[in-house]
């Protein structure tokens, strides 16, 4: 059993309601060149987490969790609602009218939800192993980007069904949008960024990655367009999406599987696999410093962000290491009762 520590809610960064969510230890600062803490808050459920969303406009947070979804009230991190009946929840999204989408890995389907309530209000069928999922604005689409069939599953949220299908050379990983007509998706074994056109919904072309083996997470810095694709090769490049040249590389840690950029305070987090995240500082559009490796939970690998706070979130578990199988990726479980939000406030 975790070892529970007290921490004053000051200390912590936010504000903790009585609820079954425990507190427990926090870390100091690595550094004086930023401020930054962590606390964490323990989750009922069996399995590890996947993807983040932080809802400031509605003051919620989204974390997948296995079989289902807490819904957070993003200031208290009280439960506000919980979505159930998933095989493996991996992204979420929410649509202009404020309804919540999950991709679910196993069951190749999308869920359609109520937010308030977490009550499912559709199941939708999509492509093989849907992961990342966003909603376009240019297009009011939804869509769900498939791992297995390599496609991206267009999502008509007045119809609740796919309208149209479009086909990737490779399998995409994290995505984003600019909201002016492009949606940006890495492809992990092309080493690549696939670059759709939402008016037409078509595959526009490819940004070749120089220098990076294997992109999967990916981050976006709107106003100077600049995109972050974290490499399995323990680099990030940075990317001009209008010329779709690569401006600037710098070291990050191992296995990296998330990044969020904070434009507030100028910061890129890359959460690495192995047990430390890589904070690098932008000087400018083209200018990149590692400012410190913030020591974290191992398998921490997912982010959200809170622009209101400049909070960034993200889930572990205790982890179990299986036997390793020939021809496929070594993979942890969760030990029962341990996953957790993590939560990193930055000053």
């Amino acid at each position: 059993m975790r070892k529970i520590f007290k921490v004053s809610v000051a200390a912590a960064g936010f504000a903790l309601a009585a609820t079954p969510v425990t507190l427990v230890a926090k870390s100091k600062p690595l550094s004086h060149s930023s401020h930054l803490s962590v606390a964490k808050l323990a989750l009922p459920g069996e399995g590890r987490g996947d993807y983040l969303l932080a809802d400031p406009k509605a003051n919620r947070l989204y974390v997948t969790h296995s079989s289902v979804v807490h819904v957070l009230d993003l200031t208290t991190l009280k439960p506000v609602a919980q979505v159930s009946g998933l095989t493996a929840a991996h992204g979420v999204a929410l649509d202009a009218k404020g309804r919540g989408y999950v991709t679910d890995g196993n069951s190749n389907s999308v869920l359609q939800f109520d937010p308030a309530t977490g009550r499912v209000l559709k199941r939708i069928p999509v492509g093989k192993k849907p992961d990342s999922i966003l909603f376009d604005p240019a297009s009011s689409k939804i869509m769900a980007f498939d791992g297995a069939s390599e496609d991206v599953s267009v999502i008509d949220p007045v119809a609740g069904s796919v309208v149209t299908t479009i086909k990737l050379p490779n399998a995409p990983e994290y995505s984003q949008t600019d909201g002016r007509g492009r949606v940006y998706v890495n492809l992990e074994e092309g080493n690549a960024i696939a670059v759709i056109d939402t008016r037409k919904m078509t595959l526009d072309h490819l940004i070749p990655l120089a220098g990076c083996d294997g992109p999967a997470p990916l981050g976006f810095d709107r106003a100077n367009r600049r995109l972050f694709s974290g490499c399995g090769n323990n680099v990030m490049v940075i990317t001009n999406v209008d010329s779709g040249k690569v401006v600037a590389s710098v070291p990050i840690g191992g296995d990296p599987d998330g990044i969020v950029y904070d434009a507030g305070t100028r910061r890129i987090f890359v959460a690495n696999r192995d047990g430390g995240w890589t904070i690098v500082k932008q000087k400018s559009a083209n200018s990149y410093k590692v400012e410190q490796t913030l020591k974290i939970d191992e398998y921490a690998k997912t982010v959200a962000l809170d622009p209101v706070t400049h909070r960034v979130f993200s889930s572990t578990a205790d982890l179990v290491w299986p036997p390793a199988e020939s021809g496929k990726k070594h993979l942890p479980n969760a030990k029962s009762g341990t996953f957790r939000l993590i939560v990193v406030s930055q000053s």
